[in-house]
């Protein structure tokens, strides 16, 4: 069962924030952003990759439908495609967006069909692009990586920070520089880090925002 006290989340500060987690990061990053979204009434520019920002998902974590109208996707399919939305990204960004999210964004550059050399050239000007946004964009830019390796290193080098999110026996625990917290703690037990899972710790921080269908509790030792 939840406990009295709101499970905490970390708070997303300016600038590059990278996330890395020991399993998927879809729930850890689909909570990260919906907190953002439920704090400020913002706005998310999100560029996807790999799937993240599916639909289904997003609506499996979510405690409140309405939200999800101010997520706006843009997707792409090669890795041309996915560094001309990054090189765009500054154009889609207003007042009213409160994070831009970028997943796996060294994933396209992983393919095949890159002739040799291009997959760190090109990356590496997606890195400058994201740093040079950073500079001006007074919100976060939250990334994550396919993979820690030296292709991916010029993302890591403009990271302002790092989040880990690591998952436990007693569930999901998020670290940083300056902080260490466990999302969801309990006396005893242990939890399974569902979609739903996540859906409740959002719900339990925002009681107000929550709708009407959602459940009033999740158990322990199970996927409720």
């Amino acid at each position: 069962m939840m406990s009295d006290t709101p499970p905490e989340l970390p708070s997303l500060d300016a600038g590059v924030t990278l996330l890395t987690t020991n399993e998927r990061t879809t729930g850890p990053l689909h909570s990260l952003v919906l907190d953002r979204l439920l704090l400020d009434q913002g706005s998310a520019v999100w560029v996807d990759a790999r799937g993240h920002g599916t639909t289904r998902s997003l609506t499996q974590v979510t405690p409140s439908m309405r939200v999800l109208d101010r997520i706006h996707i843009a997707r792409a399919f090669t890795p041309w495609q996915h560094l001309s939305l990054v090189r765009d990204l500054a154009g889609e960004l207003t007042d009213e967006t409160s994070i831009a999210v970028l997943p796996a964004v060294d994933w396209f550059y992983r393919s095949e069909d890159l002739p040799r050399g291009a997959d760190e050239r090109m990356l590496s000007a997606a890195a400058e692009r994201i740093e040079a946004l950073a500079e001006t964009f007074e919100n976060p830019i939250l990334v994550t990586l396919h993979a820690d390796d030296a292709l991916s290193a010029p993302i890591r080098e403009i990271a302002d920070r790092t989040v880990r999110c690591e998952r436990t026996r007693f569930g999901p625990r998020f670290t940083g520089d300056e902080y260490e917290t466990l999302v969801y703690p309990l006396e005893n037990g242990m939890v399974q880090t569902t979609l739903a899972y996540w859906k409740r710790v959002l719900a339990d921080r925002h009681p107000a925002m929550v709708d009407a269908d959602v459940p009033p509790e999740v158990r322990a030792n199970g996927a409720h």
